[in-house]
């Protein structure tokens, strides 16, 4: 086996071309000595959709089994349409009216233009929520968006829920995932973070507990 680097960057398909080619001249050796490999394999996600010939016997898609595209695969390509298949959640914990002009977080980097209805949600940047995001993340809670407020911290962040009607504790805040025509995706967060959503979902640390679905 072997691995593409470039594979989803059109810009260095002749590198990717010279990989490929080194790779078969490498199995052909390998071959006239006498060594017969079981899997011939060099497609990630990118060349299983760019570079046929790079399939061999296998293919190794990665990023595309999460379902994503847009940063994992070649801009030149149509986007599969793939459904992303990991959410993360979080409950209310807190609820606080605040009123105009109180500065919130660490740093003091935001303060309420309006009375407001502030949240307090169990997950910080120790699970794997960005501190990047403080300030300009956004999350989706009764089928509503709803922007971080101030800065993320260790366990905690605090999202603005003052244009969302009918909040109770407890209820659920999706941060990646969708709410019916709504949706978070990892490629949204990495693109507002300048990230890669390979470092969004792989980021999730291993206190978040992990739920599988077959749904």
């Amino acid at each position: 086996m072997t691995h593409l680097a470039a594979a989803d960057e059109p810009a260095h398909e002749d590198f990717t071309q010279q990989q490929l080619k080194s790779f078969q001249v490498a199995v052909k050796s390998f071959r006239e000595h006498g060594f017969s490999p079981t899997f011939i394999h060099a497609a990630n996600s990118a060349a299983v959709f760019s570079f046929p010939d790079a399939r061999g016997d296998i293919v190794r898609p990665g990023g595309t089994l999460y379902g994503f595209t847009r940063d994992v695969l070649s801009p030149q390509i149509e986007a599969p349409s793939f459904r992303p298949v990991m959410s993360l959640y979080a409950r209310i914990m807190l609820l606080k009216q605040v009123s105009k002009g109180q500065r919130l977080g660490y740093g003091c980097t935001f303060q309420t233009t309006r009375d407001s209805l502030i949240a307090t949600i169990p997950i910080g940047y120790a699970d794997g929520y960005r501190r990047a995001l403080s300030n300009r993340g956004r999350v989706i809670v009764r089928g509503r968006f709803a922007p971080v407020v101030g800065r993320v911290s260790m366990d905690l962040t605090l999202i603005d829920l003052t244009d969302v009607p009918d909040v109770r504790l407890n209820d659920p805040v999706i941060l990646l995932g969708r709410d019916g025509q709504l949706s978070i995706t990892a490629e949204e967060i990495a693109e507002t973070i300048g990230s890669l959503s390979y470092e969004i979902t792989c980021g999730i640390s291993s206190r978040v507990p992990r739920i599988y679905s077959n749904r």
